[in-house]
């Protein structure tokens, strides 16, 4: 049995973290159990836990501390002397601290960022929670069997600032299901939503969970500077479509409409009926899942160079990569040059489909690793 450790609930993974915690969950097939806060998963076999901090949003996720209740940590370390795992997978570098009492039971870090060097460009690098942080993750990475991240970059950060023996660290990239771009599913003739404030218009698009703090900042440079900006240059002809939740309260242009979380085929339906994608990411580390999702489901972006960082050899064409003041002129380039356009998003799709897919790349990666102290069914 593998213990899989997440401070997030993926019973529906409708954000970054969660869809990389969901595809692990699937690689490791029913010989898994997950830890995860409140509920049980649909597909999986699951110990809930009680306590969940993640429902706190002041300043910084919380929910990073959620092993570090003794009643969650209790009922971990239940599930360990029910169950003795042969193996432990941490989802994050805050997990461990149940395990601390059971130093026999092989353990791997599955990464998603690297902590330390996304805080300190929020906080600074002085800052109290950054040198906490940078201590955890040191921590983490020292005591584990074997780490994995998300991009080379991520791979060679961490190396260099913890004199990490390139071994132990493997590289296993982010990734999107391929196939559920490719599958027939229903359009957007029928959404009202759609029908009623997009029909007509050429329409960017932004997904993600919107009280995170990277994308809160975009939003920001989306209501405050780019959609004014398209609208004065090209008055009518512009909408913004954002789903994920939740919808934040501030005011923001009437150009930009908010759908909320949607279910996966709605989802999809969109990113498919959309003309251009948006990446204006500012900070954090790790890669943008939203990116590769954009580029499986056949559309140009538009991105920012950290909202494209750790992606290699993306091809140009699929992905237009602009500071903050080029983004409305390279939209507007975009919109007037609808063959560019389909050009664009068939490179996106060929790209991703041999880079980047979760079942093909980055569950192999996965795999090759774990055989070590698992046998796979």
């Amino acid at each position: 049995m593998v213990l899989v450790f997440s401070q997030w609930d993926v019973s529906d993974p409708s954000f970054g973290g969660g869809r990389r915690v969901d595809a692990l969950l699937s690689m490791l097939g029913r010989q898994s159990v997950l830890l995860q806060p409140r509920h049980y998963h649909p597909a999986y076999s699951t110990v809930p836990y009680p306590v969940h901090l993640g429902t706190r949003k002041v300043g910084i996720n919380w929910g990073i501390f959620n092993f570090l209740v003794p009643r969650n940590a209790a009922i971990a370390r239940g599930v360990v002397r029910a169950h003795s795992p042969q193996l432990a997978v941490f989802t994050s570098i805050w997990n461990r601290y149940p395990m601390r009492r059971f130093p026999g039971v092989p353990s791997v870090l599955d990464t998603h960022d690297v902590n330390a060097v996304a805080i300190a460009e929020r906080f600074g690098a002085s800052h109290p929670f950054t040198r906490m942080v940078q201590a955890q993750e040191r921590r983490a990475m020292e005591q584990v069997d074997h780490v994995f991240t998300c991009s080379e970059r991520d791979r060679e950060q961490l190396i260099e600032r913890y004199t990490l023996p390139p071994e132990k660290i493997t590289t296993a990239p982010n990734g999107v299901d391929c196939g559920k771009f490719s599958a027939p599913g229903p359009g957007v003739e029928n959404d009202a939503l759609w029908q009623e404030h997009l029909a007509g218009h050429t329409v960017l698009f932004f997904m993600g969970k919107l009280d995170y703090q990277p994308n809160a900042a975009a939003l920001d440079f989306l209501g405050d500077r780019l959609v004014p900006e398209l609208e004065r240059r090209a008055p009518g002809r512009f909408k913004v479509l954002v789903t994920g939740g939740p919808v934040p309260q501030r005011a923001f242009p009437p150009g930009m409409v908010f759908a909320g979380r949607v279910e996966d085929t709605r989802l999809t339906a969109y990113m498919k009926a959309v003309d251009i994608c948006l990446a204006p990411v500012f900070s954090g580390s790790g890669t943008r899942i939203k990116l590769l999702e954009y580029m499986a489901a056949g559309r140009p972006v538009v991105s920012t160079p950290k909202g494209a960082e750790g992606i290699a050899e993306l091809p140009s064409e699929a992905v237009t990569i602009c500071g903050p003041e080029s983004f409305a002129s390279s939209i507007l380039a975009l919109a007037n040059q609808p063959e560019a356009r389909l050009r664009a998003g068939e490179q996106a799709q060929s790209f991703a489909a041999a880079r980047y897919d979760w079942s093909t790349v980055t569950a192999p990666c996965w795999r090759n690793v774990l055989e070590r102290w698992i046998r796979f069914l």
